[in-house]
C-alpha cells in the first residue's frame, strides 16, 4: 500500500507519512465521535427507561438495566443533565420534559414542618407500601420516615441540612414526590438551581417509587424508608458540599447507601448489592458503583466513629473523594492503606467465617469474599507473581498438603494517588511463602514465613489468616532493613495537614548528606545540604533526616509523585513519594 501511494502520488516519504498518518488520525477521530454517540445512545435510551418509557430500541429494553443502576437514579439524572448539549435536539426536547418536577394531585407537609411531601391519592402512582392503608397515611408514613432521617443525619450526627429551594414546589421546604420513576427504581434526587459556583452546589428534590413491590430487593415500608434515607443525605451532599457525581459517584452512593443502615438498622437492604463487591475485591475501590462497597463506610464507623465519615465530606469541595477519604483517616492518626488492608481482613470473616463480637456486626449475613484458586503447598518455598490495582485487594489461597493447613494473605495495595489518576493501571508483586520460619522477611508462626516484594512497599499492606486465625496483620512500613533502603514518613503526605516528612535510611546522627527531590519528570524542586538525625514517630526512632513538604522556594509541594535522591558519601540512596494537597 506504500508503495502504491508513492507512486499514484510521486509525493516524498515525509509527505507519505503525513496522508498516512492523517488518515490513522481521522479514522481514530471517526471512530470516538462513534463511540461519543453511543456513549450518548446508550445514556439517553437509560434516562427514557428510567423514566418507564418504552419508545426505545428493542435490544436496549431487552438489556435493560443492571441492579445497580436501578438501585438510585441521582447519578442518570446527573449525567443527563451534565451533558444535555451533547444531544440531538430532539433528545434535548425529550429530556427537558423528563427533567420538569412532577405535578401530582396533593401534598401533605411532614410534622417537624421541613418537608412537604406530593403524591396523588387515585391512579397507578397513589401511595401503597402498605395495602391496609390509604394513599394519605401510606404519606403519613413518609413523612414520619423523613422526619426521623432528618433527626439522624442532621441533629444527631450534624450534617447540615439540605437548602431551601428558592419557592420551588410551593415553599422553601425540601419537596418529596411519590411516583413511579422506572422498572426498579427506588428513588432520586435531582440537583436544580446553582448555589455556590466555585463549590458546585445546588438545590434538588427527591423522588420515590410509589409502592416498591415484588421487583425490589426489599419491599414496602421498609423499602421506603431507607430510600427516604439514601435520598435525604443525596439532598444534603448536593447542596452543601460539593456536586461531583461524574468524577465521584461511587463515593456519593456510597455514603447515602451506608447511611441507610445507619438510620434503620434492621431493615439491611445493602445486603442485596454487596455481593458484587465480595465477588470482586480486585476492583478498585474508585471504580465500584458504591452500593456494593456500602460496607466501607460500615467498617470506617466502627473504627473510628461517624464523623470520621462526616469530615471527608467536608474536606470533598477542595478534594477528589479517594484524596478526602485518606485525608480524614490521617486526621484519626492512621493511614489508608493500613486501614484498607484491615477491611479486608473484615470482609474475609463473614457468612460462616464470622467471628461472634467482632469485625461487622452483621458480618453472618454477608456474603463469602471470593478468593483465588488455592495453590498447593508443600515444598520449601511457593512464589506467586501477582497483579493488582490501587485500593483494590487479593485474597491469596494457600493449601500445605502435607498438614491441610490453609493460609489466606490478603494483600492490599493503598495507593489513593492512582486510584485517583490512573486506577485501571496494574501493579506487579511477588509474594513467597515458606515452610519454615527463617527463611522469609515476614515471620508468621514456628513454621511458617513470607516474603512480599513490590515496588513501593508503603504503599502495600499483607495480613495473612492461618487456619481463619490471624497470625500476622500489619502494613508494610517498616525499619531499614539494609544500607540501600530508604523509607518515606508519613507516604503519602498530605501537605495541608501535616507539618513535615521524614526521609530515613542508614545513616548516622551527624553525618552530613545531600538531599534532592525530583518530579518523575526529573525536574529538580528542592536541593539541600542536611545534617542526620535520631526522629521518634510514635513507638519507632528512625535515622535521617526530617523535612518540610515545600520546594526550593519556600513553597508547598503540589499534588503529584516525587523522586528522593539522598547523597551519602559516594553512596546513592533513592525512594519515591506522593505529595496531596
Amino acid at each position: 500500500m506504500y508503495c502504491q501511494i508513492r507512486r499514484i502520488f510521486n509525493i516524498k516519504t515525509h509527505q507519505i507519512i503525513t496522508v498516512i498518518a492523517f488518515l490513522i488520525l481521522s479514522r481514530f477521530y471517526v471512530y470516538a465521535q462513534q463511540q461519543q454517540i453511543e456513549n450518548l445512545d446508550s445514556l439517553y435510551y437509560k434516562f427514557l427507561l428510567m423514566h418507564g418509557k418504552t419508545d426505545i430500541p428493542s435490544n436496549f429494553i431487552t438489556k435493560g438495566l443492571s441492579l445497580e443502576e436501578r438501585k438510585c437514579g441521582s447519578g442518570l439524572f446527573n449525567s443527563v443533565k451534565l451533558n444535555l448539549n451533547r444531544f440531538t435536539p430532539k433528545q434535548q426536547i425529550e429530556i427537558m420534559k423528563l427533567l420538569q418536577r412532577p405535578e401530582l394531585q396533593t401534598s401533605i407537609v411532614s410534622q417537624s414542618g421541613r418537608f412537604r411531601i406530593h403524591f396523588d391519592t387515585t391512579g397507578s402512582d397513589a401511595p401503597a407500601y402498605s395495602s391496609l392503608l390509604s394513599p394519605y397515611e401510606n404519606a403519613l408514613e413518609v413523612s414520619m420516615a423523613l422526619d426521623s432521617a432528618y433527626n439522624f443525619e442532621v441533629n444527631y450526627l450534624g450534617y447540615p441540612p439540605p437548602p431551601k429551594d428558592n419557592g420551588q414546589g410551593g415553599d422553601n421546604l425540601v419537596d418529596i414526590y411519590i411516583l413511579y420513576i422506572g422498572a426498579g427504581y427506588y428513588g432520586s434526587t435531582n440537583n436544580e438551581d446553582i448555589i455556590d459556583e466555585n463549590k458546585q452546589t445546588y438545590t434538588s428534590f427527591i423522588e420515590i417509587d410509589p409502592a416498591f413491590g415484588s421487583n425490589f430487593y426489599t419491599h414496602g415500608l421498609n423499602a421506603m424508608r431507607v430510600t427516604v434515607a439514601h435520598e435525604l443525605h443525596h439532598s444534603i451532599q448536593l447542596g452543601n458540599y460539593t456536586d461531583r457525581y461524574d468524577l465521584d459517584g461511587f463515593f456519593y452512593e456510597l455514603t447515602s447507601t451506608s447511611m441507610e443502615e445507619f438510620v434503620y438498622d434492621d431493615v439491611n437492604d445493602y445486603y442485596g448489592y454487596i455481593k458484587s463487591y465480595f465477588n470482586y475485591p480486585e476492583t478498585p475501590l474508585s471504580s465500584t458503583d458504591g452500593y456494593s462497597s456500602a460496607t466501607w463506610n460500615i467498617f470506617l464507623q466502627k473504627r473510628f466513629g461517624y464523623d470520621i465519615i462526616k469530615r471527608q465530606w467536608e474536606l470533598m469541595p477542595t478534594l477528589r473523594a479517594m484524596y478526602a477519604i485518606s485525608s480524614a483517616i490521617v486526621e484519626y492518626k492512621s493511614s489508608f492503606t493500613g486501614e484498607f488492608n484491615k477491611y479486608g481482613t473484615w470482609m474475609f470473616f463473614t457468612n460462616y467465617r464470622a467471628v461472634p463480637g467482632q469485625y461487622f456486626e452483621e458480618a453472618v449475613h454477608y456474603p463469602l469474599v471470593k478468593i483465588m484458586s488455592a495453590i498447593q503447598f508443600s515444598q520449601a518455598s511457593s512464589i506467586v507473581d501477582l497483579s493488582s490495582r490501587a485500593a483494590s485487594h487479593i485474597f491469596l489461597p494457600f493449601v500445605n498438603t502435607s498438614n491441610n493447613d490453609s493460609l489466606v494473605a490478603i494483600i492490599s495495595n493503598g495507593d489513593v494517588y492512582s486510584a485517583v489518576n490512573s486506577s485501571n493501571i496494574p501493579f506487579d508483586t511477588k509474594y513467597t511463602l515458606y515452610g519454615e520460619s527463617l527463611s522469609g522477611e515476614r515471620l508468621l508462626t514456628e513454621n511458617y514465613s513470607s516474603t512480599f516484594e513490590a515496588d513501593d512497599p508503603a504503599f502495600w499492606s499483607v495480613s495473612e489468616i492461618l487456619n481463619n486465625v490471624i497470625v500476622r496483620a500489619d502494613s508494610m512500613k517498616q525499619n531499614i532493613v539494609n544500607e540501600n533502603d530508604l523509607f518515606v514518613f508519613p507516604n503519602p503526605y498530605h501537605n495541608s495537614t501535616q507539618s513535615n516528612i521524614i526521609f530515613a535510611f542508614d545513616g548516622k546522627p551527624g553525618e552530613e548528606v545531600d538531599v534532592n527531590i525530583y518530579t518523575v519528570g526529573m525536574k529538580q524542586v528542592f536541593s539541600s545540604e542536611e545534617t542526620v538525625n535520631s526522629v521518634v514517630k510514635g513507638l519507632n526512632t528512625y535515622f535521617g533526616v526530617e523535612l518540610a513538604g515545600k520546594d526550593q522556594n519556600g513553597k508547598r509541594l503540589s499534588s503529584g509523585v516525587y523522586i528522593v535522591v539522598v547523597k551519602k558519601g559516594d553512596d546513592i540512596i533513592k525512594g519515591k513519594f506522593v505529595v496531596f494537597n
